[in-house]
């Protein structure tokens, strides 16, 4: 690729592999991610980006609800791939598993996504002189740029807030700390996107408007692009 190609590293600082299933053994610990990181640092790597979790989903990344309905319409695209596929998908199908599942996602979970890794992140920055980069469910401009000002992180990375409002950092800038509509961290996009186009798919932000979520969801792909959605009539 030539020395001047930018290379990231994204690591699993906490494996936290028996998050869902306690009789997991739970993996990799943060002093194993540490050297890790300073390994790729020495064989030249420009930034660690700063994740968790030793499968996906999975209940601290992406943290937030587990949308059983909508895996039960969409996770058989994937039955063809993947060890335990065919077992998931007929565990999320049964209503009497259901609530058993519900309970095994639920209970490591922390009471809020945003800067879950953040611990993981100024731990590993304290051991590299590279950039670090942190991902976990930030949406609030002043958290973000604390995390950055005390030294936590040098950058943060977001997906999920980008999808439920493409102009997040737009209006960090004009002061608004946290959007009018966050993201509720339903995780439908996760499933949706198995079928569907990437987009935010929890109606509840559009006032319950299905079609209205529909139109904001495709704007992205639009030759213009997104535009800022506006208040209904």
């Amino acid at each position: 690729m030539g020395q001047d190609f930018h290379l990231q590293v994204k690591i699993s600082a906490v494996d936290h592999n028996d998050a869902f299933l306690p009789w997991d053994k739970p993996g990799n610990r943060l002093a194993d991610s540490v050297r890790v990181c300073q390994w790729v640092e020495e064989a030249g790597a420009d930034a660690v980006h700063v994740s968790t979790g030793s499968f996906f989903p999975h209940p601290r990344n992406p943290a937030g609800d587990f949308p059983i309905g909508t895996g039960v319409h969409s996770y058989d695209t994937m039955l063809s791939s993947g060890e335990h596929t065919l077992r998931n998908y007929l565990l999320f199908r049964f209503p009497l598993t259901q609530p058993i599942i519900r309970w095994l996602w639920k209970r490591t979970l922390s009471p809020s996504p945003e800067g879950l890794n953040l611990a993981a992140a100024e731990q590993i920055r304290q051991q590299v002189t590279i950039p670090v980069l942190c991902t976990g469910g930030f949406q609030t401009g002043s958290y973000v740029r604390r995390a950055i000002a005390d030294g936590l992180c040098d950058g943060v990375a977001i997906a999920r807030p980008l999808l439920a409002n493409p102009n997040l950092v737009q209006q960090w800038a004009q002061g608004c700390e946290v959007p009018e509509r966050p993201c509720s961290y339903c995780n439908r996009c996760l499933f949706h996107v198995l079928e569907d186009p990437l987009g935010c798919y929890d109606v509840r932000r559009y006032d319950g408007d299905h079609d209205r979520m529909i139109r904001e969801l495709m704007a992205f792909y639009e030759p213009d692009g997104f535009q800022a959605p506006t208040a209904p009539p």
